[in-house]
């Protein structure tokens, strides 16, 4: 099995690394349950990913834990779904970071914030300004 490196662009996605000691998973999952994340695939190997939301009223937030070694890199996003898309005359992209600035997306961009926010505040890490 390889292991590519993929330049993720800033716009689209918020990627931090942080470290921790131990096994990190029990203590992503935990973050995971209280906020209402919900595994998806993939779940193999050293890479997790969560989803809250379903993009009924709000658009699905996404977080994915990659373990390299002792670090984790967190990859944090809104995924703005076709319809809503389309329905925004695509001003809206499918990818967006969930840093702060800008109008489109706020409440979701927000609330994914806050979230991966409380984790980063939990494993001694800075947070997503």
């Amino acid at each position: 099995m390889t292991t590519a490196l993929v330049v993720v662009d800033p716009a689209k996605r918020t990627v931090v690394t942080f470290t921790l000691k131990g096994d990190p998973w029990p203590t992503i999952a935990s973050w995971a349950q209280q906020h209402r994340y919900l595994p998806r695939d993939p779940q193999t190997g050293a890479t997790k990913l969560f989803q809250k939301g379903s993009g009924l009223f709000t658009a699905p937030m996404r977080a994915q834990f990659t373990q390299r070694g002792k670090e984790i890199e967190l990859q944090a996003w809104v995924h703005v779904p076709l319809l809503t898309r389309i329905m925004s005359l695509f001003l809206l992209p499918q990818e967006m970071s969930v840093r702060s600035g800008g109008f489109r997306a706020m409440v979701p961009r927000a609330i994914a914030r806050k979230a991966v926010n409380e984790l980063l505040a939990q494993v001694g890490a800075e947070p997503i300004p």
